[in-house]
């Protein structure tokens, strides 16, 4: 049996991931950072594997530390494409099977400009190029003088394009109360399933237009057009009359009489508001929408015969489908045909998550220094990871900031002047139990005691008090007196994401920034 599952549920999915980390009974997450040893190639990490043996176990046998990650450390987020001069940009179309699939860098459907204001393409002026950047934040829909039609939805703010923007995502999040920003006035004046757009897909041809200003206005029905207009009777019926400036204007009504000897044109149903004789008029096919929503209308530009643009009047509401129909006197004009685009439900700009298929989570940590002692501020670390709802060693969900993960083995009576060497191989002479060197820090002016924070890497067993301790490169030895295990308890939890990367060198001095990118 054929089915998809689609966006909607992996937008569902990363919504409830995003949730996990501000609702009442909030789940605890945690970034971690594991792995002090190289890789084969430190250039090129290896892909990770969800294996149980590489999720479940190795992972906490190489973790060093975890911190917290907090509900204001975690935002939605899309690919990013910036606008770029000279290339064509894809227009909104609520019937495309890819709008949503990663497209090629010219063939986006939005784009975040200089300003890191992001907008959707409503409309690409018949696939030409875009040479006019799109700025402003109106609740309308923007013109730019290339005649392309852009949708603002939302600008990203100083302080998100700080801890989220990347050369690759952008933030994106649908407001949910007013904050006095421009994105709310846009969501606040989103029309649902209204009509933005209708695309000629056939200009067909030997349609009939007639533009000008009317010598006379007879009444609400009547008018006379200017003198260029056909002498012939009844040439322009069933057309449409829309009134383009002065009195009246945005109004289109369908031509039911011409008389062509003085230019005299009947409409129905009058005009609401009547034109007067400084008033402008197009007169084209009529356009003509059908669906289950209302309200929208449209009007048509011709060009040597064929249509050339159908443009918008009034939006309407409420259409989840649309058909439109291209009509005038049958004589004169025919095989024009369009398609109408509907707005996504609540309308477009009205939840910028949904629109741009923001099934994609950013988290964003910051590791200061040692972070109060518990991240060693030396070494290198080469995977990233996340879990959640760890357990404590002591008992418990873990709830603090930060918990440390290596494994102390405090010494003495180590070789004198001696320090072993970050990432050599330690074992135990007794219990043959080996691990890696993280840290050594010397407790002491003579150097001869100190703490070893390791990561264990063989299943031996365990280091034993009083045994001596040898670092395999280094020819260091020591006495073990104790052995502090890591505050988390092993493989609890669930690790739900790790990442390899290249080498990341740490310091006291230095704040590391870690971006995630979970995708679902």
């Amino acid at each position: 049996m054929p089915g998809i599952v689609t966006r909607r549920f992996r937008i569902h999915n990363a919504e409830q991931f995003h949730e996990a980390f501000s609702e009442t009974a909030a789940t605890n997450m945690y970034i971690f950072i594991s792995r002090v040893s190289a890789w084969d190639d430190d250039n090129n990490p290896p892909t990770p594997t969800d294996t149980i043996q590489n999720t479940e176990y190795d992972a906490w046998r190489r973790m060093i530390a975890a911190k917290r990650v907090q509900s204001g450390d975690v935002t939605f987020a899309v690919p990013r494409y910036n606008w770029t001069t000279g290339k064509v940009y894809r227009e909104y179309d609520d019937q495309s099977t890819t709008l949503f699939d990663t497209p090629a860098s010219s063939n986006t459907f939005y784009v975040i400009n200089s300003s890191y204001n992001v907008y959707k393409c409503l409309f690409n002026n018949k696939g030409g190029a875009s040479t006019v950047e799109p700025t402003g934040t109106s609740t309308s829909t923007l013109v730019t003088a290339d005649g392309y039609r852009w949708k603002f939805l939302y600008s990203v703010d100083a302080g998100s394009a700080l801890k989220f923007l990347t050369d690759s995502w952008i933030p994106v999040k649908t407001l949910t109360a007013d904050d006095g920003s421009a994105q709310w006035d846009v969501q606040a004046a989103a029309a649902n399933g209204a009509i933005n757009v209708i695309d000629v897909r056939a200009s067909g041809s030997s349609y009939l237009t007639n533009v000008g200003t009317f010598t006379d206005v007879t009444s609400s029905t009547i008018m006379d057009l200017a003198a260029g207009a056909s002498a012939t009777d009844n040439i322009y019926n069933d057309s449409s009359l829309y009134i383009a400036s002065g009195t009246g204007a945005g109004q289109v009504r369908k031509i039911v009489d011409y008389i062509g000897a003085n230019k005299r044109v009947t409409v129905s149903p009058a005009f609401t508001v009547t034109p007067t004789i400084s008033s402008t008029y197009v007169v084209g096919p009529t356009i003509t929408i059908t669906g289950d929503g209302s309200g929208a209308e449209a009007y048509a530009n011709v060009a040597s015969g064929a249509v050339n643009y159908i443009n918008m009047i009034n939006v309407g509401s409420n259409y989840s489908f649309a058909n439109v129909a291209i009509t005038a006197n049958s004589s004169h004009g025919s095989a024009a045909t369009a398609q109408a685009y509907v707005a996504p439900p609540l309308g477009h700009g009205a939840d910028p998550v949904d629109e741009l298929g923001g099934h994609n989570v950013i988290l964003n940590v910051q590791l200061s220094g040692s972070e109060s002692g518990d991240f060693p501020a030396i070494n290198e670390f080469r995977t990233l990871g996340l879990m959640r709802d760890p357990l404590t060693r002591a008992g418990g969900v873990a709830t603090d900031s930060t918990y440390t993960q290596t494994t102390k083995l405090n010494v003495s009576s180590v070789t004198s002047s001696g320090n072993y060497t970050l990432d050599e191989v330690i074992r135990g002479n007794t219990s043959g139990a080996t691990g890696i060197v993280v840290r050594f820090a010397n407790t002491n002016l003579a150097n001869t005691s100190g703490v070893v924070h390791t990561l264990y890497t063989s299943a031996n067993g365990t280091f034993q008090s009083a045994e001596t301790v040898t670092g395999l490169s280094s020819g260091i030895t020591a006495t073990l007196d104790s052995t502090t295990y890591g505050e988390l308890k092993e493989n609890t939890g669930d690790v739900v994401y790790t990442e390899n990367r290249g080498p990341i060198s740490r310091a006291e001095d230095q704040i590391e920034d870690i971006k995630l990118i979970v995708k679902f």
